[in-house]
């Protein structure tokens, strides 16, 4: 099998597994099995944990290099 017939299985394999993904319910039923283990209430609270993290970490890294976008925000008129 050479890289021409691995890249047009490759294909085809994609493109079955899509039609498959969007002729049936395959991704709610994974979705509904997900939230039923884990529970959407803790999925939920980490998001927003995850999400609280970002904001501070990019506010934190703004402010260690408030030098370096200061001075050409003050400059713009």
């Amino acid at each position: 099998m050479n890289s021409q017939d691995k890249s047009e299985v490759e294909r085809i394999v994609k493109k079955e597994i899509k039609e498959f993904m969007d002729s049936s319910n395959a991704h709610k039923i994974v979705i509904k099995m997900i939230q039923n283990e884990i529970g959407t209430k803790k999925i939920d609270e980490k998001i927003v944990d995850l999400s609280t993290k970002v904001v501070v970490e990019l506010f934190k890294t703004l402010w260690q290099r408030k030098s370096f976008w200061e001075a050409p925000l003050k400059n713009v008129k």
